[in-house]
């Protein structure tokens, strides 16, 4: 994990179910982002969002190297996100 960034837009009470979703934004070279909302169930409005980018480090090196294409292969990059309807 090079950088997280997460913005608190709500509360969540006691009995709140909370949805979380996260989905990849943007597959590069070595890096990837991955983004994060956060929905009461109730009324769909958006508690918090973030988002973290992600560098791809060789085990044996410690230095970042590129996404295998194989592992590219298992995400599906949605730039702005799955639809909601916010409040």
């Amino acid at each position: 994990m090079r950088s997280h960034w997460i913005e608190y837009l709500r509360p969540a009470f006691a009995g709140d179910t909370v949805t979380a979703m996260t989905w990849v934004a943007d597959l590069r070279r070595v890096q990837s982002q991955r983004h994060y909302r956060f929905l009461r169930q109730t009324d769909q409005s958006v508690l918090a969002q973030g988002k973290t980018e992600w560098v791809f480090v060789d085990a044996a090196t410690g230095r970042p190297r590129a996404i295998p294409q194989f592992i590219k292969a298992l995400f599906r990059v949605v730039p702005n996100g799955p639809a909601t309807r916010t409040k």
